[in-house]
């Protein structure tokens, strides 16, 4: 038996949530599989912390909202729920700090009260059945056995491209993938203590950075806003000095394992060298690794650095983005390169449609652009409106039919500007 639907979205993370929700809000029988027990992806089960993309920085120093539509409905909820604070200040841009809890418990409740979507945890995508360059269908393995499913529109929000390549897309990993990194949880941080010395953890890492062996120079202490709790990202997950590769599982199975040691290591570190440590202890480490990059479409269009820095506005741009662009490297360092104050450049639709198959779109990480561009655009808040465009481009294919890449995209850009994101 087949479960037929309109729009299939493939990864439960920050871009397939919100295209799952916005596809069924405007009237279309959509699934969503995840292969884990919770929603959120890499904002939830990497336990990233942040929302990063939301804001920009003003010529004035002010910080102005950038996104809007569902992405800033799900942060606004994290906030009335006691689960964020913020927008706080971080270096020449802005973060959200949110709690990963809260979020899983958010994109339960607003998904699972939807009644046109038909949400399924714990479950795998096994094979694609494609003939002519469209999709015909897709198998997913469930506890409760093998899934056939069908659908008018593909959505590939899995992170690491794999509907899209199991269906012929072209995908590629980059020549220089970024460090990935393994979040994790502190509690019983004298945080009247800690606070004043946040400024100077990269100085306190540097002067015991070669004697202590550590990862990376410097990183994040992000207090929850719980009491005594504090998120830390001073990790980075390397094997044989190069990056770990997220795509081969035995490289993943290694660093899962690494990241857990080093999250042991930074905790035992923290206690005895910085202030209002000393009897904190790591509550956990995240669910899974944190990968920053694995492998990605090659779409209509591939997103060039030149673009970020050049602040270019697309003719079918679908949402705003101004996050710097963010490597991390070797040697522990990570590279910023700042957009110019109150600038900001567009996300073009054609970068969500990956060449060869015709009803299929793709966001998230698995977005076409080259390494410069992606180090920019990889960031919860651009993810989050890529999602929203593939929902809504959804429905247009539905309504008129046609391959992905005639979509009219001012009709689009139309709808979009409708739910409230600013073009």
């Amino acid at each position: 038996m087949c479960e037929e639907v309109d729009c299939l979205v493939v990864g439960g993370g920050s871009g397939g949530c919100v295209a799952a929700l916005t596809a069924a809000r405007l009237g279309l029988r959509t699934a969503l599989l995840e292969e884990m027990p919770f929603l959120g992806g890499m904002s939830t089960g990497g336990a990233v912390g942040t929302y990063c993309g939301f804001y920009l920085r003003e010529r004035d120093g002010r910080l102005a909202p950038l996104v809007g539509g569902l992405p800033l409905e799900i942060a606004q909820g994290l906030l009335e729920r006691g689960h964020a604070y913020g927008p706080v200040p971080f270096k020449e841009t802005a973060a959200l700090p949110y709690v990963p809890w809260g979020l899983k418990r958010l994109l339960e409740d607003r998904l699972s009260h939807q009644p046109r979507l038909h949400l399924r945890l714990h479950t795998k995508l096994g094979h694609v059945v494609t003939e002519g360059g469209e999709i015909q269908g897709v198998v997913a393995h469930a506890p409760s056995g093998a899934l056939a499913l069908r659908a008018r529109v593909y959505v590939d929000a899995t992170g690491d491209a794999v509907l899209s390549r199991l269906a012929g897309a072209p995908t590629r990993v980059g020549d220089t993938i970024q460090y990935p990194s393994m979040m994790f949880t502190m509690q019983n941080v004298r945080l009247e203590r800690a606070g004043p010395h946040l400024g100077r953890l990269r100085e306190i890492v540097e002067e015991h950075l070669a004697h202590e062996e550590l990862p990376r120079r410097g990183g994040n202490l992000i207090p929850t806003g719980r009491p005594g709790e504090v998120l830390v990202a001073m990790s980075r997950v390397s094997l044989e000095d190069r990056p770990v590769d997220g795509s081969n599982d035995e490289e993943l199975t290694f660093g899962e394992i690494e990241g857990r040691r080093q999250a042991e290591r930074l905790g035992d570190f923290l206690r005895r060298r910085f202030p209002g440590f000393e009897e904190a202890f790591v509550a956990d480490a995240a669910p899974r690794l944190g990968l920053r990059e694995t492998r990605r479409i090659e779409g209509e269009y591939v997103l060039q650095e030149e673009d970020v820095l050049g602040r270019r506005r697309f003719e079918d741009g679908i949402g705003r983005a101004a996050w710097p662009i963010e490597r991390h490297v070797a040697g522990g360092e990570t590279l910023w390169t700042f957009l110019e104050p109150g600038s900001f450049y567009t996300i073009p639709f054609r970068c969500l449609v990956p060449q060869r198959v015709s009803n299929l779109l793709a966001v998230g990480r698995c977005v076409s652009a080259d390494a410069g561009a992606f180090a920019s655009v990889r960031v919860i808040g651009p993810c989050m409106l890529e999602g929203q465009a593939a929902g809504a481009a959804a429905e247009l294919l539905c309504q008129r039919g046609g391959a992905a890449r005639d979509l009219d995209v001012e009709r689009l850009r139309q709808r979009l500007a409708a739910l409230g994101v600013p073009l």
